[in-house]
């Protein structure tokens, strides 16, 4: 029997997920060594950009789509998101606060990264070109954000400096219901869509992935723009 779709990408996906997992910003994270300034970097960078960029992209997607369930399921995804985000930017207000960063509000006021403002780009772009690039751009950030956070858990020191935000930052068992329904709907891209659109969907995904690596990098290192 051919693989599904989502096999197919979760298969191609995995070697990056796993350099992802491993990271030192996800390394740090868990035994407490990670820096609070890199922390915060990821907050400002994921609430303020990556978050609205994603949940816009999302809310195209239902646009584009024909089929009413899977704009019913990008519809919901999307204002969940943008629910999310709200949320977690008070939450990130608490965690600087617990850093002893209340004071300095520097980070508050970065602009978005040059690795984030690609992905964010790179969100638009597909998602205004046609629904598979959209989907294969999008589906990274939801689907890795799940097995990370899982691994996260898992794997965390519970003693650690960061255990309550390791916890904090999973997205709970609901969420995996909703993922489920994400990846309902690209099985079902996978058997109508042309060849040409499976292969820029999947060129997409790839894509997608390392820019998942690249956000995760740039927050670690604090990256600015150098001009």
């Amino acid at each position: 029997m051919p693989a599904t779709l989502r096999e197919r990408l979760r298969a191609a996906g995995a070697p990056l997920l796993e350099k992802i997992k491993d990271h030192p910003f996800f390394a740090g994270l868990r035994d407490g060594s990670l820096p609070g300034e890199a922390l915060l970097h990821f907050a400002r960078q994921d609430a303020d950009f990556l978050l609205p960029a994603y949940g816009r992209g999302l809310a195209r997607c239902a646009a584009l789509t024909h089929d009413h369930t899977h704009a019913l399921v990008l519809a919901r995804m999307a204002v969940g998101t943008l629910e999310a985000r709200q949320a977690m930017a008070l939450g990130y207000d608490l965690m600087a606060a617990e850093l002893e960063r209340a004071g300095d509000a520097s980070w508050r006021t970065r602009p978005a990264d040059p690795s984030t403002h690609a992905y964010t780009s790179f969100f638009a772009a597909a998602s205004a070109s046609s629904l598979a690039e959209g989907i294969g751009a999008l589906l990274p950030c939801s689907w890795f954000y799940l097995q990370i956070a899982d691994d996260l858990r898992e794997r965390h020191d519970p003693g650690a400096r960061y255990a309550q935000w390791v916890s904090a930052l999973h997205p709970g068992e609901d969420y995996r219901e909703v993922l489920e329904g994400f990846l309902t709907l690209v099985d079902d891209l996978g058997e109508s869509c042309s060849a040409g659109e499976l292969e820029r969907l999947e060129g997409n995904f790839a894509l997608a992935a390392r820019y998942e690596w690249g956000f995760v990098d740039a927050a670690l290192r604090r990256l600015d723009w150098p001009v």
